[in-house]
């Protein structure tokens, strides 16, 4: 879900062992697949041709490790400052440490993306750009820089009018406004610059300028704009506008906070977690699709990503994106994530997946009773965890409109905090990370 929120018209928000050859396991590995394919709570083996360990990165108190862009790479905080490590993942071997910009896990400081040619390492709101063939400093940004694609990046500069800023130790009351540095002001800004920037150097590529404040989406391999007035796509090549209109004010407000939904761009026009206007725009076309007043959600702490929802303490109503008709509803204590196409996974406490459902009926696809753990696979797929002993792991993946879970395999040990893309699972066991690779 890509969320939008802009600050004109509300406050900042307060401060997700080598094989024998190929032909001798070709046919074996083909039956198997098809059998574990129709099974759900079968035993999964600790290696098959699915399923094989590549290593383990040691990761002792005060390490962290994310798997990004097919490698691994670890934060050691207890060097100052940082030590990042690059880690090839299959087989795993280390490919390189160096320093990170200086800064603590406090601050907070972690890494956002990683291509086969740069690593994004994010400190509070600066960026800094790494080779990954080497680690060295390739450029920082002050701001946040946003990945468009390998090659591409969008950064924004909001100008403010001087003597604006907000002096925190006062405490004093009143509307702030956030901006792309860590100081808030006490008005929205003048203006914002976009700039379309080279990933690996930090090149300006086109620069654009819009009044206000704003804030961008990335759909649909293009740039969203949503302003006080106006909302824009444009191109990341070049900044080129594709496709722009004016955005009208509603109950005599501007719009306060966006959010996509597929291609639907959502427009709030009440403050974020208030009730308010809400306007449908297709991103292909920014025509309007519907609009439709939704109630205060009462505090309700439900998440829905990539599906409109209405919420309230009592249950939360699924709207279809297309039509702003109502379409099923869901407990009010569980998330709603969409997945590939028309399927939602449903959640409760950010942590235990509960089933998977058809996006247009609420209609259950799998149970998923017994598995404690999720994280997406790109945009159609979930690989799941569930402890069966002290003694092991099972993992299995979900992909969209599927009824059932495909196991992969075990681990051989009790494994928290995983992590996993198309072709590989990393899982922390005791003071290392234990890296798998699988095949679905």
């Amino acid at each position: 879900m890509a969320l939008i929120e802009l600050s004109p018209e509300s406050p900042a928000p307060p401060d997700p062992p080598a094989a024998p050859p190929a032909y001798v396991y070709r046919r074996l590995g083909l039956a198997l697949a098809a059998l574990l394919t129709l099974a759900l709570g079968g035993a999964a083996p600790v290696s098959s041709p699915l399923w094989q360990r590549t290593g383990r990165v040691p990761a002792p108190p005060g390490t962290e490790v994310q798997l990004l862009g097919g490698r691994l790479y670890a934060l050691d905080f207890q060097q100052h400052p940082p030590l990042v490590t690059a880690w090839s993942a299959d087989p795993v071997r280390r490919l390189w440490s160096a320093p990170g910009p200086q800064g603590s896990e406090e601050e907070p400081y972690y890494l956002t993306e990683a291509t086969p040619d740069v690593v994004m390492v994010n400190v509070r709101r600066s960026t800094t750009v790494l080779d990954a063939r080497t680690g060295s400093v390739r450029w920082r940004s002050a701001t946040p820089l946003q990945r468009l694609d390998d090659r591409t990046g969008l950064v924004l500069r909001e100008n403010f009018r001087p003597g604006t800023e907000y002096d925190v130790d006062t405490g004093a009351p009143g509307r702030l406004y956030g901006s792309t540095t860590e100081q808030l002001h006490t008005e929205p800004a003048r203006s914002t610059e976009l700039d379309g920037v080279e990933l690996g150097t930090g090149r300006r590529i086109w620069s654009a300028s819009v009044p206000g404040s704003i804030s961008t989406a990335w759909i649909g391999g293009t740039i969203v704009v949503l302003s006080a007035d106006r909302l824009t796509v444009r191109s990341p090549r070049d900044g080129t506008v594709l496709r722009e209109r004016a955005v009208p004010r509603v109950g005599g407000g501007r719009p306060a906070w966006g959010e996509a939904a597929g291609a639907v761009l959502l427009v709030h026009y009440g403050g974020f977690g208030e009730g308010g206007p809400v306007v449908a725009y297709a991103v292909d076309t920014l025509e309007p699709l519907w609009q439709q007043y939704q109630p205060d959600p009462q505090g309700s702490a439900t998440a829905c990503a990539g599906l409109p929802c209405v919420r309230s303490l009592t249950e939360v109503q699924v709207v279809d994106p297309r039509t702003g008709r109502l379409l099923w509803r869901a407990d009010p204590d569980t998330d709603l994530l969409a997945f590939g196409p028309g399927s939602v996974l449903e959640v409760r406490g950010q942590t235990s997946p509960l089933r998977s459902v058809d996006q247009a009926t609420g209609r259950v696809l799998a149970d998923l009773s017994g598995w404690r753990g999720y994280v997406g696979v790109g945009d159609e797929a979930y690989v799941l965890t569930r402890r069966e002993t002290d003694r092991s792991t099972s993992v299995g993946v979900l992909r969209a409109g599927r009824t059932a879970v495909q196991p992969l395999g075990r681990i051989p040990q009790p494994a928290t905090r995983c992590q996993a893309d198309t072709a590989r699972v990393a899982c922390r066991v005791g003071d290392g990370v234990e890296v798998f690779r699988y095949r679905a």
